[in-house]
């Protein structure tokens, strides 16, 4: 961190990473959050998710095409300033490097995808952590509001972020509970639609092999009192359904979806109005 020398140390009261730390708190207290999916690089887009009052939203850098780069996502996050919406990024992969940059920009939760094996796991977690359990860099520019609160920064920074893995290969089932037991893991996401590929049902994400998979990975979670994702956007009639399984990371929209949806639906009522039919 030679570039901030000197800087840093001023102590605020602990409103650095709060809305992080309040975050995870609802959910350790047996809270429901409720989010959204952000793919469209676009700053004002991501404002008005971040004004909406959702208690988060997840940054799609793996699929999301146009958050491919480190530039976009830093918009998106100045965006969501003044915003008690918690900025979290599903990173192209689980990699280190990738990671320490995206928390180095100030977001507040990675979830990888594809983590399969318990080794998997208990790298994910050590790239979010500073040493002495982990193996994060020290640097963390804008996380830190460029230095002027860095000492408070690392000090909270290990306890604050919030680390969820993307359980997507049928494989990881028969070792969930060690999975699981990793130190360091907030929540557990699940990627049905891969994991589909995986159990050899590919796009059949409502196949039996899946179904009792998303199952097991509830129990397993539910007996360590973690919260579950499913990694999808969940019909509002689900929504309370999944919630008793487990599933209280919740995310019940897409800026995509509600954009294709929306021009969709409106077209079409009006068609219907006018008599003009599809």
């Amino acid at each position: 961190m030679a570039e901030a020398e000197g800087l840093g140390g001023g102590q605020k009261g602990g409103r650095v990473l709060a809305r992080a730390r309040a975050f995870k708190k609802k959910l350790e207290d047996g809270g429901t959050v409720i989010g959204a999916w952000l793919s469209i690089t676009d700053p004002s887009v991501v404002e008005v998710f971040g004004s909406a009052g959702f208690d988060f939203v997840v940054i799609d850098m793996e699929h999301g095409g146009e958050f491919g780069d480190l530039h976009p996502l830093k918009l998106a996050l100045i965006a969501l300033n003044g915003s008690e919406t918690v900025p979290l990024v599903r990173v192209p992969w689980n990699d280190h490097v990738r990671i320490k940059q995206v928390l180095d920009l100030g977001v507040e939760g990675i979830m990888a995808p594809m983590v399969s094996t318990i080794e998997e796991c208990k790298a994910l977690v050590a790239a979010c952590r500073y040493p002495p359990v982990g193996r994060r860099g020290s640097g963390p520019r804008r996380a830190s509001n460029y230095y002027r609160d860095a000492v408070e920064y690392m000090a909270v920074a290990n306890d604050a972020i919030f680390v969820m893995p993307q359980i997507e290969n049928i494989a990881t089932i028969p070792i969930l509970d060690d999975f699981l037991a990793v130190p360091g893991v907030d929540a557990v996401a699940i990627g049905p639609n891969d994991m589909s590929g995986t159990a050899g049902v590919f796009g059949n994400r409502k196949h039996p092999k899946i179904e009792a998979a998303i199952e097991a990975i509830c129990r397993a979670a539910g007996k360590r009192g973690l919260p579950v994702f499913d990694g999808l956007v969940t019909p509002v009639a689900e929504v309370a359904d999944h919630v008793k399984r487990g599933m209280r990371i919740i995310t019940v929209a897409g800026d995509m979806d509600l954009l294709v949806t929306g021009t969709r639906d409106v077209l079409k009522a009006t068609r219907a109005g006018l008599g003009l039919g599809d």
